[in-house]
């Protein structure tokens, strides 16, 4: 009876602390919406019904008028979502940013002692010190230098262009892939053609096409990586298993040199360790290949939806291909492919990779009024939370009108866009392989759409086919993206 009556006053106990922090900012004065134990405003997200960015997006939009609103993420942490361009502007590029310059993302550089020399994983000054030797890498000049790299694997695309439905996922991580392990190591990955050739798998698609891929384990280290720490400790997680660890120190230890960004690193004004070099290469390639081939599959599948922005992409591949003798895999060309390279942006900011930015705020600091009309500052305490909703703003009608249609003409002659867009995060700790990741996925998408349309793989399909995973960290779908191709007709 007395272990029954404490469990029973425990449990009790319990309650009242959640409901206790699930009322935190309504103590504080701070319009949001209360949070429930255990699950705060995320239970959708905790119970795989929506991605934490289709959860972020409702409260964004149930929260008009506001500059901010409290809510709560899992086991009830109090945080704030961001609403305001100003605000925006401020915490990612401004005044606020060296208050809460770190992104929440849970990795233990004890376990994972290679993704913590990643520049978006990394805390304090360290993400400063490994940023500043990756963007040195990704210079334009640089990023032209990697174009044979890229024409490489396009030629290789170009024979291995489907004749049947596929899709279009698993043919862009071919090729990006491909093109990763010949840019950063010097590499023919053997994605594109080896297995029909000679039926020996490529140990790169068997090991890394899964790596971002729902499976049973997906939530779990979603809520590892963004919420729990202590979750993280419990399941053992890492953010690059342990297999492929050791694979990328081999991989590393037996370079050769050549004319590739693991090279260029090695040959840097700065002499770098063996972990350093690795978790530089490390993230080179689970950065470059992933993001950039869900922005190739959603890009076809959006051209495959909307046949007249298609048209006008492959209008403006024969203009250019008519002046430069139909080579297009050149730097003149592919640079003066604007509205394609618009289609690309439009695509993005309709399948961000990252559906939203958490900050963790390292030095407290007052927020304004939530209300423009209104009176009275919040103190952001150290530790606190604060999320940029980029799904939410990427769709909001205020800041893109007809924002659910894709329009590639909001990309063309555009002023500068704030933090309206944040399909590459924005500042300081904006997406330093960004250069890189347009120039590979233009190419495969030149590459495709010469000589070829897309279409959907079936008649009757819709974008409502395409569902968005609410289980993974990066945006990925649920089933594929299942296209087709037809040869063109000549001009």
């Amino acid at each position: 009876m007395l272990l029954i009556l404490f469990l029973c006053v425990l449990l009790v106990v319990i309650c009242l602390r959640s409901v206790w922090h699930g009322r935190h900012w309504l103590r504080l004065g701070l319009e949001g919406p209360c949070g429930w134990p255990l699950v705060g405003n995320m239970v959708n997200f905790a119970l795989a019904r929506q991605s934490y960015g289709e959860v972020y997006e409702r409260i964004y939009r149930e929260s008009h008028g506001l500059k901010y609103v409290g809510f709560y993420r899992l086991f009830n942490e109090p945080a704030i979502l961001v609403r305001d361009q100003e605000l925006l502007r401020q915490i990612l590029v401004g005044s606020h940013f060296a208050d809460c310059a770190d992104n929440v993302v849970h990795v233990d550089p004890h376990r994972d002692v290679l993704a913590s020399h990643n520049p978006f994983i990394a805390c304090g000054e360290r993400w400063r010190i490994f940023r500043a030797d990756l963007v040195a890498l990704v210079t334009p000049s640089r990023v032209r230098q990697t174009l044979p790299h890229v024409a490489a694997a396009c030629r290789l695309l170009r024979e291995q262009v489907p004749r049947e439905r596929f899709d279009a996922k698993e043919l862009a991580t071919r090729y990006t892939l491909q093109v990763v392990a010949s840019v950063v190591f010097g590499l023919d990955a053997h994605c594109l053609g080896r297995r029909e050739a000679t039926g020996i798998p490529s140990r790169w698609l068997e090991w890394l096409a899964p790596l971002f891929q729902p499976n049973a384990w997906s939530l779990l280290e979603t809520i590892a990586l963004l919420h729990s720490p202590r979750l993280g400790r419990l399941i053992g997680h890492r953010y690059v298993p342990l297999n492929l660890q050791h694979w990328f120190r081999e991989l590393v230890a037996a370079r050769s040199g050549g004319d590739n960004l693991l090279q260029w690193l090695v040959d840097g004004k700065r002499t770098l360790g063996q972990d350093e070099l690795t978790g530089y290469a490390t993230t080179l390639l689970l950065e470059g290949y992933e993001t950039s081939a869900m922005l190739l599959a959603f890009t076809l599948y959006e051209l495959a939806l909307n046949r007249d922005r298609q048209q006008r992409v492959q209008m403006e591949l024969d203009e250019v291909a008519q002046r430069h003798g139909s080579n297009l895999l050149a730097q003149a060309p592919l640079g003066e492919l604007r509205y394609t390279e618009a289609a690309l942006l439009e695509a993005l900011r309709l399948h961000p990779a990252m559906q939203a930015l958490q900050k963790r705020c390292t030095k407290s600091f007052t927020l304004p009024a939530q209300k423009s009309d209104g009176s009275g500052e919040v103190r952001v305490d150290l530790g606190t939370v604060l999320v940029v909703p980029v799904q939410a703003i990427h769709l909001d009608p205020e800041l893109y009108p007809e924002c659910n249609k894709f329009r590639p003409e909001r990309f063309l002659n555009q002023s500068p866009m704030g933090c309206r867009f944040l399909g590459f995060g924005a500042g300081p700790r904006m997406c330093p392989g960004m250069r890189l990741g347009l120039l590979q996925t233009k190419a495969a998408l030149v590459t495709l759409l010469q000589d070829h349309c897309v279409l959907l793989a079936d008649h009757n399909q819709d974008r409502a086919r395409v569902e968005v995973s609410p289980l993974t960290f990066l945006t990925t779908t649920k089933q594929g993206i299942w296209l087709r191709l037809e040869r063109r007709s000549p001009n």
